[in-house]
C-alpha cells in the first residue's frame, strides 16, 4: 500500500521535486522503509519514457547516489551503534567475545565481495549492511564494491525499461517473493548462529 502511494506521488511530480523524492525513496528503502528499492528503480526508469518526462541520465545519477547514501548510512549505524552493542554483556550470548576478533578479521578480508553480492539481495540489504558495519567492515572496499554493484543495478533497470519494455508492475510479485525467501533464510541463519554461539559458550 505505502509503495503504491509513493509511486503514485512520484509519477505526478516533475523537475527538482521529482528527483528529490526519488532520492529520499531510494535511500530510505536501503534503510528498511516499506517499499522495494528494485521496484523504485524500474518505476523511476519508466518516468524517463514519458513525453517531457525526467532525464534518464539524471534519474540514473540520482538513484545511484541515493543507493550509496542509504547503504552507507546502514554501515555507519552499524559502526557507531552495532559495534558497541556487540561488546555489551548481554550480547555475549549471541556473539561470544572470544569469537568477535575473528569475525571482524573475516569482515575485513571479505568486505568487497560481500558488499557486492549484498547489493543484489532484495529486501535484506539494510539489515546485512548494518551487521557488516557492526563487525567493523572497512569503508574503502565497501564503497568501491557497493558503487560498482549499484551502477550495474541502475544500468540494468534503465536498459531493461527502455530496450525490453520492463515495468515495475511485472516485477512486484517476484521481488516480494524473493524478499520473503531471503527474510526466512536470514532468520534461519541468525537462529543457527545464536544456537551455535550458546553451545560453544556452554562448552567453554
Amino acid at each position: 500500500m505505502l509503495q503504491q502511494i509513493a509511486l503514485d506521488v512520484l509519477a505526478t511530480l516533475h523537475g527538482g521535486s521529482a528527483y528529490a523524492l526519488l532520492f529520499l525513496l531510494v535511500a530510505s528503502a536501503g534503510l528498511g522503509a516499506p517499499w522495494a528499492q528494485d521496484i523504485l528503480l524500474l518505476a523511476a526508469a519508466g518516468l524517463g519514457l514519458r513525453p517531457g518526462g525526467l532525464d534518464p541520465l539524471a534519474i540514473a545519477a540520482t538513484a545511484w547516489i541515493a543507493i550509496l547514501a542509504g547503504d552507507a548510512l546502514s554501515v555507519w549505524f552499524g559502526h557507531h551503534y552495532g559495534a558497541r552493542w556487540l561488546r555489551r554483556p548481554w550480547a555475549a550470548r549471541f556473539v561470544p567475545p572470544a569469537r568477535l576478533p575473528g569475525l571482524e578479521d573475516g569482515m575485513r578480508r571479505h568486505a568487497a565481495p560481500m558488499s557486492f553480492v549484498t547489493r543484489f539481495l532484495p529486501g535484506q540489504r539494510g539489515t546485512l549492511f548494518f551487521i557488516f558495519g557492526s563487525l567493523r567492515m572497512p569503508w574503502q572496499p565497501f564503497l568501491a564494491a557497493d558503487a560498482l554493484a549499484a551502477l550495474i543495478q541502475v544500468g540494468v533497470a534503465q536498459v531493461g525499461t527502455r530496450s525490453f519494455g520492463w515495468n515495475w508492475q511485472a516485477f512486484t510479485g517476484p521481488v516480494d517473493s524473493a524478499d520473503n525467501v531471503l527474510t526466512l533464510a536470514l532468520v534461519v541463519v541468525l537462529v543457527v548462529w545464536w544456537m551455535r554461539a550458546r553451545w560453544v559458550g556452554r562448552g567453554a
